[in-house]
Parts: C-alpha cells; sequence; structure tokens
C-alpha cells in the first residue's frame, strides 16, 4: 500500500490566535528589498574602484538591519504575536529581550541610513551654507542616535531594563518611543529639504531639476509609514499586559520604515539608469567663484575660495568678464604658460575627484567656475579681473 506523504506544517502558522507570519513575512521581504537595492547599487556602478564613506555607512546599515532582522523573526518564535496568557515566563523574558535589542539596532539602521545620505549630498556639493547645513543636521543626527540609544538601553528599572510588561513597570518606554519616532521624521524631512535647496539654484532645465529633486525625496516615504509606527505603539501607554500580541500592528509598520530607510539609500543612484532612459543628459551650471593671486615665490598662481561677501558680488560680473581675464592678464613672452598652467591643474584636480555614484547622479553637469586673478608684473601695474572656467563634472 503507498505512503502518502504530508506536507511539514509552516514554520509560521497563521491563526486567529497568533499573528506572528505577518511579522515574519513583512520582516523578510523587506530586508530582501533593502538587499536588492544595495546590490542594484553596486552594479550600476560598474567602474566602481573603491568604496566611499557613503557607501560604508549603506552596508554597515545593512550589517545592521541583518541583525535586527534576526532579532525579530527569533521574536516571533517566542511569543510574538501570541498572546500573553498563552506564553511561560521563560519564552515571555526572551520575547522581551529580543525587542530590547532589535528597538536598540534599529535606532542605528536609521542613524546611519541618515548619514550616509548626508555624506551623499557632501560629495555633491561642499560650498557654502548648504555644506554647512548638511553638517549640522549630521550632527544632530549623531546625537540623536547615542541619545536614543542610551534612552532605550535604560528605560526600564535595572537590574532588567528589558522587561516592559506594562506601563506599571515601565512607564518610559512610551516617551522614549515617541522621542526616537519624532526625531526620525524631522531628520528625515530636513534630508529632503537638503536637495532642493542644492537644485534650487542649479542652472539646468526644470524636468532634470524635478527628477534629482524626486530621487532624493523619496525618503519621505520613510516619515510617512514611520506615523502609523506611532499611532500603533499607544498600547505602550495604556493598562494592557498582553503586548505580545498588541505589538504586531507597530512591529509591521517598523520594520516596512526600515527596510525603505536603506532603500531610499540607494535610489538616488538611478539617476544614471533614468537619463539613459530618457535620451539625454543633464546639463547644469554651478557658480563656484575663488581667487587667484601671485604666489610671490616664482611659482605661479595660488588659489583660495572668496568669502560670502564677495562671492555675491563676483556672481554677479559673471562670465561677462571673461574677455578681460584674457585681454588684460595676458603677460608677454613666456610668462603666459605659467598662470594657465596652474589654473588648469587646479581645475583638472577638482574634475577628477568625487565618487563613481555621484557620477552617475549628476552625469553631465557643468561646473561654471569664477576666478579673480591678480597678475604681478614688475614692470607694469596690478591687474585685475574675472574669468570662468568651464569643466564637465561627470559625477
Amino acid at each position: 500500500m503507498d505512503q502518502v506523504s504530508q506536507a511539514a506544517p509552516p514554520f509560521y502558522p497563521l491563526t486567529e490566535s497568533n499573528h506572528a507570519a505577518l511579522v515574519v513575512i513583512t520582516a523578510v521581504i523587506f530586508f530582501i528589498y533593502a538587499i536588492l537595492g544595495i546590490v542594484g547599487k553596486l552594479i550600476i556602478r560598474l567602474n566602481i574602484t573603491s568604496l566611499k564613506d557613503f557607501d560604508v555607512g549603506l552596508l554597515i546599515a545593512a550589517l545592521l538591519y541583518f541583525i535586527q532582522t534576526a532579532c525579530v523573526v527569533a521574536a516571533c518564535s517566542h511569543g510574538l504575536g501570541e498572546h500573553r496568557d498563552a506564553l511561560s515566563d521563560e519564552n515571555f523574558g526572551r520575547f522581551t529581550k529580543l525587542m530590547y535589542a532589535s528597538r536598540i539596532v534599529g535606532i542605528l539602521i536609521h542613524a546611519t541610513t541618515k548619514v550616509s545620505l548626508g555624506l551623499l549630498i557632501r560629495q555633491i556639493d561642499r560650498q557654502g551654507g548648504l555644506n554647512t547645513a548638511n553638517m549640522i543636521l549630521g550632527g544632530v543626527v549623531i546625537v540623536w542616535a547615542i541619545s536614543g540609544v542610551f534612552a532605550t538601553a535604560f528605560q526600564c528599572p535595572m537590574p532588567q531594563p528589558w522587561l516592559a510588561e506594562n506601563k506599571a513597570q515601565c512607564p518610559n518606554q512610551g516617551p522614549i518611543f515617541l522621542y526616537n519616532g519624532f526625531m526620525i521624521i524631522l531628520t528625515d524631512i530636513a534630508l529632503c529639504i537638503l536637495p532642493v535647496a542644492m537644485m534650487w539654484e542649479v542652472q539646468t532645465s526644470i524636468r532634470r531639476k524635478i527628477i534629482v529633486m524626486a530621487l532624493f525625496c523619496t525618503r519621505l516615504i520613510v516619515p510617512i509609514i514611520t506615523i502609523p509606527e506611532l499611532v500603533h505603539a499607544r498600547y505602550m501607554f495604556g493598562d494592557s499586559d498582553d503586548i505580545t500580541w498588541q505589538a504586531v500592528s507597530m512591529m509591521i509598520w517598523g520594520q516596512i520604515a526600515l527596510g525603505l530607510a536603506v532603500i531610499t539609500v540607494c535610489i538616488p543612484s538611478l539617476k544614471g539608469v533614468i537619463d539613459s532612459l530618457l535620451g539625454s543628459t543633464a546639463v547644469a551650471a554651478i557658480n563656484t567663484p575663488y581667487e587667484l593671486k601671485h604666489s610671490g615665490n616664482g611659482t605661479g598662481l595660488e588659489m583660495t575660495a572668496l568669502s560670502d561677501s564677495r562671492t555675491k558680488q563676483t556672481s554677479k560680473q559673471g562670465s561677462s568678464l571673461g574677455s578681460a581675464l584674457r585681454r588684460h592678464s595676458r603677460p608677454r613672452h613666456n610668462d603666459q604658460p605659467l598662470w594657465r598652467r596652474d589654473v588648469m591643474g587646479e581645475v583638472r584636480t577638482e574634475i577628477a575627484s568625487g565618487s563613481d555614484s555621484v557620477r552617475n547622479l549628476t552625469e553631465g553637469v557643468m561646473v561654471n567656475r569664477d576666478f579673480e586673478v591678480s597678475y604681478d608684473d614688475r614692470h607694469t601695474s596690478r591687474a585685475d579681473s574675472m574669468g570662468s572656467s568651464e569643466g564637465a563634472y561627470r559625477l
């Protein structure tokens, strides 16, 4: 008589009294999406030669995300999604420890993705007030991450800070969770404002501006998903002891937010793919004024960035003084190659900088650099003029 083989039972069955499968499916699916996003980002950079700082931050976030997902799946094996009265004290203790660890690691994931995106913006624009605002925002993110981790680590009384069975036992759990959620929302919104400000002054078509800003502003989906996560965390402020059952909805939204936090860091690298689909590249002009002065030691000209007040003044003069540079600062005999060689050396160094992913993001951007040149002729008077040099940025 033939034996009929029976299918093995599911690892996480979805029943009326056990919703752990919903959390596991969400956590695993969005982790896979995040890994695919990272792999796609690296594939786009076919000519990658070395990892940049924002790449390292993204890889660290991916490693932390793997650890956090493992903690969530393990928590589902020890009671998450079930009713508290159906669990043993041993399983509940393991559940609280795993949830405790997953929240701390989740804060670090959000922080590293924010820092990685900020470093990418800094790689594109290192000048002026935007760079200062970017650095300040990075400092705010780091301060929040440190304070959030410590606050979560000591949210409940010692010697068991992970044991948060109800509000009476751990009254600080809810306010600390809201604090971390609000900081995630505010810093993500600020990260979306920076690229908009960066592209606002760029001289390019409206369509190109919208494409670049839209790629960065996809980050807005993270705070949008974080809002329902905070709403479903209201059980932390109640008197119910059934936290293993009530935490399901909050964990689902939280895992979606973490996955999107990693994915949205990879999305700006799609700029090159979108350009290839559109059949053209973006052309923009970014004014970056410098001041060139005679070094005084016979080696040529030295280039220094103009101050903010000088920047505003020189940017108005523009390229109309380009002919003045060629007319007034043309030295006699063999002096001309000296300053031209210095200027071109500085420009080529700037063009060569930048990572491959940044090249794909701002492919075809034309950078217009204004120079103030002071040519020192010992036999004639000093002549000052302005000029412009254009270099094709393929970042």
